[in-house]
Parts: C-alpha cells; structure tokens; sequence
C-alpha cells in the first residue's frame, strides 16, 4: 500500500492486562493506491476498512483508547477529507 499526507493524529497511554505499558503514536495519512498487507500473519488475522460509525467490538487497545480519546474529532475530520 502506498500512502501520502502523512501527519500526526494523537497520543494514547496504554496499560495492558499482562502489565506492559506503551505510549503509542498516532498518525494519520492519505492512501495513495495499493492494497493492504498481512506481513505477520501469526499475529494479525487480516485487515479490513470500516466506517468509525461501525467499529467492531473488540479493538486493540490502543485504537480504543484514541477513539475514547480528544483525537476522535480530529480522526473522524481527517477520514472526511
């Protein structure tokens, strides 16, 4: 996949159940053409684009802290453009 546009989203403070500890980086960007890639498929089983109104249930945590988060509007302003 190629991308363009590339510009900062937000910051999330993620603790997850095990006990680690991340600040993830957001960051946003405009798809230039191409088709997504799995490169770890033991750990990811696909990727899929959805509208941010119908998120599925389950989220990795660190998406569901930036969709909880202030960054929402700016998220929501960018995928319009």
């Amino acid at each position: 996949m190629r991308i363009k546009n590339i510009r900062f989203l937000g910051l999330t403070n993620d603790v997850f159940e095990e006990g680690k500890h991340y600040i993830t980086i957001a960051m946003l960007a405009d798809w230039a053409g191409g088709e997504s890639e799995r490169c770890e498929p033991e750990k990811c089983l696909g990727w899929k684009w959805v509208n941010l109104e119908y998120m599925p249930e389950r989220l990795f945590l660190p998406v569901e802290n930036l969709l909880k988060s202030e960054f929402l509007e700016d998220l929501k302003g960018g995928l319009a453009r």
